[in-house]
């Protein structure tokens, strides 16, 4: 018998949908599959993997905040993952609902496309001491969290001399997560399958300040230059670390990789037509 992980956010049409799933799960064929409900909270942070459960899929019920938590606590081992939007933008989840079934089966049956989705590492260096790591699937951005004065980041690639930014704080995306914080902040969309990543300035105190898209096997270090009451390094929207004045933010590319189920009905571009509006419709 294989492990299913469902991931539902906490709502009721979540929570309808979830229950519907074990029992599909459990008529599937017989005694195939055991559902494991897992009922965290997309916002909260990533607990530990309860012991003897190794899913062969991971569904995901809600929008990109649960899918973000799924691919956290759940993916990170390339356990392939199905989104389904139960949320307002969903641009990660591939399935709508009523299209959930037609991309289950074949998930089911290790017969489903699969989308993979570049990761950062992302550590933080004090003192000559590791005393942070994460791994980014959409992001990792350093910003100050109440008003105050302009930061100052000095940023090294590949151990290249050193360059400034003057902002509110700067952002580290990975192509999954160009069309999130990266892209509210002026920056590039940049298609999941380059092998990339993009450095864009929050705020930045010069106009001539722009986005960086390096390759992703730069290894990329922002020193702080100095403290300020609260700055940050969020990775994911989920996972928080407070810095301090000489910290050193390092982030490189992943081993791992997470896999996403594909939806066989509809391009990438056509996600970012009908998410975002980027382009025209063909008349």
């Amino acid at each position: 018998m294989r492990d299913v992980v469902i991931v539902t956010r906490d709502t009721q049409e979540c929570l309808e949908l979830a229950e519907w799933t074990v029992k599909f799960l459990e008529a599937f064929p017989p005694e195939a599959f055991r559902p494991v409900l897992d009922k965290s909270s997309p916002r909260g942070p990533v607990g530990p993997v309860p012991e003897g459960v190794f899913p062969a899929l991971v569904i995901s019920l809600g929008g990109d905040g649960t899918l973000l938590q799924a691919a956290r606590r759940w993916g990170l081992s390339g356990t392939p993952i199905l989104g389904v939007n139960m949320g307002t933008l969903g641009f990660m989840a591939e399935a709508d609902p009523h299209l959930y079934e037609d991309l289950l089966v074949p998930a089911l049956k290790g017969e489903a496309s699969l989308d993979e989705r570049s990761l950062l590492d992302v550590s933080v260096i004090r003192g000559g001491e590791r005393v942070f790591h994460s791994t980014a699937l959409n992001d990792a951005v350093i910003d100050k969290g109440a008003p105050a004065r302009i930061l100052n980041l000095r940023l090294s690639v590949d151990g290249s001399r050193i360059w400034g930014y003057r902002a509110d704080g700067l952002i580290l995306s990975t192509p999954t997560g160009s069309t999130a914080y990266n892209l509210s902040a002026g920056g590039p969309v940049v298609h999941p399958s380059l092998p990339a990543f993009v450095l864009t300035p929050i705020c930045p105190f010069t106009l001539s300040s722009r986005s960086l898209v390096l390759s992703l096997d730069s290894t990329i270090e922002v020193s702080i230059d100095w403290s300020a009451p609260s700055i940050f390094l969020t990775v994911d929207g989920q996972a928080a670390f407070q810095l301090a004045a000489g910290d050193r933010v390092a982030a490189t590319k992943s081993a791992s990789v997470v896999k996403l189920v594909k939806n066989p009905h509809r391009e990438y571009l056509d996600t970012l037509q009908l998410k975002l509006g980027l382009f025209q419709k063909d008349r």
